[in-house]
C-alpha cells in the first residue's frame, strides 16, 4: 500500500506541472503533446494517443501520437462506436485491456497499417460539462504485465486536464475568429465609407484584404458586357503582367465558372479538384487552395473576388468564405455608393451599420432573470451614442452559485462596441472555467491584453453571490466603487477592490474580498456613467444622488428602481445628449 502511495505522489508532482502549461503561450498542438508525454512518462508506455471525436461522423481521429510508428498512426481514423476507444467514447467510462492480442473489441486496423503490435491499452474518456471530446490511450506497459486502477486514476486526471486545454484554447480560437471577422468587416466598411473616387475605392479594398485575411493575393474582377468577359479591376501579391484591365474570358475558367453559375467556390487543392482550364490554371500559386465568390447587384451577378496563398500555408475553411462573402457584398455597396449619389448613399449605409451594430449590441446583452435563488434583480442599459462599450453579464454557476459583471471599454461608439463584444466574451468564456474573482480577471486580462491593438481597456467588476452562505465575493478589475445600502440602518457601503484595468498589462493581479450580506440588503452595480450623468460631470454629486433614489425607492421592487432610471433617460434624451454610456443593476437580497 505505501508503494501505491509512494508512486501516486510521486506522478500527481509531475501532473501538477500541466496546470501551469494549460495557461501558457504555447500552441495547442504543443501542449497536447506534453501533456501525452506526461501521461506517457508516468504509466511508462510504449506509446500513447490523444483521440478527438469528429463533430459531425463521431469518428476518433488519431490526433497526437507517441511511440513508434506515430506518424503512420497520427490522422488515422477510428469508426464511430468501434475498437476500445469507440466503446470508452460512447460510455465515457475508461477501460482497460491486459490482453489485447486476444480480446474481440480491439480494433486491428491500426495495428495493420502500421505493422504495431499491441499487447495491452488503458483508454480513458476526455470529458467537458458531461459532453465527449475525445480519449486519452496509453498502449504497451514496459516495466510491468497489467494496467492497474491507479493508473486509470492518474490517467484520468491528464484526460481531464487535456479536455480543458483544448476546450480553453477552442473557446480562444472561436472568439479569435469573431475578433478577426469583425475586425476585417469593418475596416472593409470604413473603407467603403470613406473613399470617393472608383479606382481608389476597389484597390483600397482589395489592398486591404490580405492583412485582414491573412492572405497574399487578392483579386477583384468585374464583368463587362461589351467585352463579354471578366475584366480586373484591382489586385494585389500578383506578378506585374496581372494588372487591371487584364481580361478573363467567362468560358474555361475558375472566375468564369463561378461568375456564370452565381456560386461561392472554396477549393483545398486546385490540381486535384478543378477540372475547369485557362488562366486560373496555369498560374502558379505558392498554395493549392484558395475561394473565389461572386460580386452581386441586387439579384445578378456583375464580378468575381477572388484570394488565394494564405501567409500560414493553410487550407481556407468555411470562416474565410464567410467572411469573402461579406467582403463581396460591401465591393456591391461601394460600387453602388459610387454609381449613385457618392455622400448620401455613404451616410445611408452608415447609419444603418450603426442600427445593426446597435440591434447586435442590445441582442448580446443577456436578459436577466427577475428573480435569482429567493433574490431579485433588474438591470437597464443605455449608450451614449447609437452603440457603446458598457456591458453587463449574469451567470448561473448552479449549487445557489451566481455571478454578476459590470464592465466599462474605453472609447465610444464602433470601436468600443466591437472591443466591448470582444471583452465580455473572454470573460464569459472564463467563467466557464473559474468562477472566483481573482483567477477569472487575471485569465481575462491576458487574453484581452492580446486583442488590445489599439490600447484599448477595460474597467470591470465581478462579483460572486452565494445564497446559501449569503456570501459576497469580488473582484474589481480598475472600476468605480460599487454600493451595498444595509436593509437594517440604511448605510451605504463602498465594496471595491486593488486591480488594474484589462488590457493595460499582461501581469496584472486583482484582489479578491468577501462581504457577509444580509437579507433585505440592496447591491447596486453600475458604470461610471451613471454617477457622470447623475452629478452632471460631478462624480461625487452623482453618487449622493445615486444613494438618495435608492433609499427612495429602497423597499420597492429593484424593477422600480430601474424602471425610475429608464423614465429619467428617456423622458431626457432630447435636451441631454449622454456623454457617457449609462449601466446599471440593482440586486434586492
Amino acid at each position: 500500500m505505501d508503494i501505491i502511495d509512494d508512486r501516486k505522489t510521486l506522478n500527481l508532482a509531475k501532473i501538477s506541472s500541466i496546470n501551469r502549461q494549460i495557461n501558457s503561450s504555447m500552441n495547442l498542438p504543443e501542449l497536447l503533446t506534453v501533456i501525452l508525454e506526461t501521461a506517457r512518462e508516468i504509466l511508462h508506455t510504449a506509446g500513447a494517443s490523444l483521440l478527438l471525436s469528429d463533430p459531425f461522423t463521431g469518428d476518433l481521429i488519431f490526433n497526437i501520437v507517441l511511440g513508434e510508428h506515430k506518424e503512420e498512426i497520427k490522422g488515422e481514423k477510428v469508426p464511430r462506436g468501434v475498437g476500445i476507444v469507440g466503446i470508452v467514447a460512447e460510455s465515457g467510462k475508461p477501460l482497460i485491456v491486459n490482453n489485447a492480442q486476444n480480446d474481440p473489441r480491439v480494433f486491428r486496423g491500426i495495428d495493420s497499417k502500421s505493422s504495431f503490435t499491441t499487447r495491452n491499452i488503458i483508454c480513458v474518456p476526455m470529458t467537458v460539462q458531461e459532453r465527449n471530446i475525445g480519449v486519452l490511450e496509453a498502449v504497451n506497459s514496459i516495466d510491468r504485465e497489467i494496467f492497474d486502477d491507479l493508473d486509470v486514476e492518474l490517467l484520468s486526471y491528464i484526460a481531464g486536464q487535456a479536455a480543458i486545454a483544448i476546450t480553453n484554447r477552442r473557446l480562444v480560437d472561436e472568439l479569435t475568429s469573431r475578433v478577426k471577422e469583425l475586425t476585417a468587416l469593418y475596416e472593409i466598411s470604413q473603407t467603403v465609407s470613406f473613399s470617393h473616387a472608383e479606382g481608389d475605392l476597389l484597390e483600397t479594398i482589395i489592398t486591404s484584404m490580405p492583412r485582414s485575411l491573412g492572405v497574399n493575393r487578392a483579386s477583384l474582377l468585374l464583368y463587362d458586357g461589351t467585352k463579354n468577359a471578366l475584366v480586373l479591376r484591382a489586385a494585389h501579391g500578383f506578378p506585374e503582367d496581372v494588372r487591371p484591365g487584364l481580361e478573363i474570358p467567362i468560358d474555361d475558367t475558375i472566375s468564369g465558372h463561378v461568375f456564370r453559375t452565381g456560386d461561392p467556390l472554396i477549393v483545398a487543392d486546385r490540381e486535384s479538384e478543378i477540372p475547369f482550364i485557362g488562366i486560373d490554371r496555369r498560374r502558379t500559386y505558392r498554395t493549392p487552395s484558395f475561394i473565389s465568390v461572386p460580386v452581386r447587384s441586387e439579384s445578378e451577378v456583375i464580378g468575381v473576388l477572388n484570394v488565394t496563398d494564405k501567409t500560414d500555408c493553410s487550407i481556407f475553411n468555411a470562416f474565410d468564405l464567410r467572411v469573402m462573402s461579406t467582403i463581396a457584398n460591401h465591393v456591391t455597396e461601394a460600387l453602388r455608393s459610387i454609381q449613385y449619389q457618392k455622400n448620401k448613399e455613404a451616410q445611408r449605409r452608415f447609419a444603418q451599420e450603426l442600427d445593426i451594430a446597435a440591434e447586435i449590441q442590445r441582442k448580446i446583452l443577456p436578459e436577466i432573470p427577475p428573480v435569482f435563488g429567493n433574490h431579485r434583480i433588474a438591470a437597464f442599459n443605455r449608450p451614449a451614442k447609437e452603440v457603446g462599450g458598457d456591458f453587463f453579464d449574469f451567470f448561473n454557476f448552479g449549487a445557489n452559485k451566481y455571478g454578476l459583471v459590470v464592465g466599462d471599454v474605453s472609447g465610444k461608439g464602433i470601436p468600443a462596441a466591437l472591443f466591448m463584444g470582444s471583452a465580455r466574451n473572454v470573460i464569459r468564456a472564463e467563467a466557464r472555467i473559474s468562477t472566483q474573482p481573482e483567477p477569472l480577471l487575471v485569465h481575462s486580462n491576458r487574453y484581452v491584453y492580446d486583442d488590445s491593438e489599439y490600447g484599448m481597456f477595460v474597467t470591470a467588476f465581478y462579483v460572486l453571490i452565494d445564497i446559501h452562505n449569503r456570501l459576497l465575493t469580488y473582484g474589481s478589475a480598475g472600476h468605480n466603487d460599487q454600493i451595498l445600502i444595509k436593509g437594517g440602518d440604511r448605510r451605504a457601503v463602498h465594496l471595491n477592490a486593488s486591480g488594474r484595468a484589462l488590457g493595460l498589462s499582461a501581469e496584472s493581479t486583482y484582489e479578491e474580498r468577501v462581504f457577509i450580506y444580509e437579507p433585505g440588503d440592496l447591491l447596486l452595480l453600475f458604470t461610471d456613467g451613471v454617477l457622470d450623468y447623475l452629478g452632471e460631470g460631478d462624480i461625487d454629486r452623482g453618487e449622493e444622488r445615486l444613494i438618495e433614489i435608492a433609499l427612495r425607492y429602497f423597499d420597492d421592487d429593484p424593477s422600480v428602481i430601474i424602471g425610475y432610471f429608464r423614465d429619467l433617460m428617456t423622458n431626457n434624451a432630447v435636451d441631454n445628449y449622454f456623454i457617457d454610456d449609462f449601466t446599471i443593476l440593482s440586486v434586492k437580497f
